[in-house]
């Protein structure tokens, strides 16, 4: 992968050490050009794109910010980095707050997954939303690191952990985490019954992170747009009955006809390109 992206980095004249702030248009319209060629060719599957996600990150979340202003969207490379940043908006009495986080660690692993912040009554609660599985080795680990944090250095806050399984591909977990935190932000109402059961506690166990099935109580359809899966799809309808006839979008589309519309097939399996479109709209929104 390191190969495949130093030989774009060198067809559109970039250097190997220039993040995605620098690109030029043309350059950015390069990129693009490649990752919806990756579409029409169906390679985006097998491909990895998370070194080029990571090197767009600082640009797609200053973007972010800059159109919801209030989004307090904050990047965090290292989860220890959490704490500063939590102790920072607490002090400032921000009541909403946003965070993608990555793994991180000694040997620079790439995983992210996305901290929604509400404080309700003066009680701060952080539930970290990770869009693959927890079984998962990297995003195990991460979880490990954010829990190990949480009691050490943060034990005032109400943390909890939950999966979204809605992630299939190799390297969409960073765009996930964006388009989930701006779905956050928008609909922050929608999260406050589970914000408000975190801090009460007698739910379920802090110790033990929610799965993806008692999460999807509390999520409304429309947060799971971007789902690779068809069988997860009907899991989440299978526990809120109805939800396949509620519009998801602004083309006026149910969850099933929006996934559809979406859908490939690659060695006999059909999945989503929802994820890697969004990828692409993200880029385009950095074009100057």
């Amino acid at each position: 992968m390191r190969k495949l992206l130093s030989a774009i980095r060198s067809a559109v004249g970039l250097s190997n050490t220039e993040d995605g702030v620098g690109l030029s248009n043309e350059a950015l319209a390069n990129v693009i050009t490649d990752l919806e060629r990756d579409i029409a060719d169906i390679y985006w599957p097998d491909i990895n794109y998370i070194e080029r996600d990571v090197k767009m990150m600082d640009a797609l979340i200053r973007q972010a910010n800059n159109k919801y202003p209030e989004m307090n969207l904050t990047l965090i490379k290292e989860p220890r980095d959490l704490v500063a940043s939590i102790k920072k908006t607490i002090k400032n009495r921000i009541k909403s707050s946003r965070y993608i986080i990555n793994v991180g660690g000694n040997d620079n692993r790439i995983h992210f997954a996305v901290l929604d912040h509400q404080t309700i009554d003066n009680k701060v609660s952080l539930i970290l939303f990770e869009p693959a599985r927890f079984d998962f080795p990297i995003p195990a680990i991460l979880g490990a690191k954010m829990q190990s944090i949480m009691e050490c250095r943060l034990p005032d806050c109400y943390f909890s952990m939950a999966e979204m399984d809605i992630q299939r591909s190799i390297s969409e977990c960073g765009i996930f985490s964006l388009a989930l935190a701006k779905k956050f932000y928008l609909r922050s109402d929608k999260l406050e019954r589970l914000h408000r059961d975190n801090i009460k506690g007698d739910r379920w166990d802090r110790e033990v992170h929610l799965s993806s099935g008692f999460l999807d109580m509390y999520l409304p359809i429309d947060f799971y747009k971007h789902v690779q899966g068809l069988r997860r799809l009907k899991e989440y309808v299978k526990k809120n009955p109805g939800s396949e006839n509620e519009i998801v979008n602004k083309k006026n589309e149910t969850i099933f006809e929006r996934f559809e519309k979406n859908t490939v097939v690659t060695r006999g399996r059909a999945m989503s390109v929802s994820a890697h479109k969004k990828r692409i709209t993200e880029y385009k929104s950095l074009m100057r």
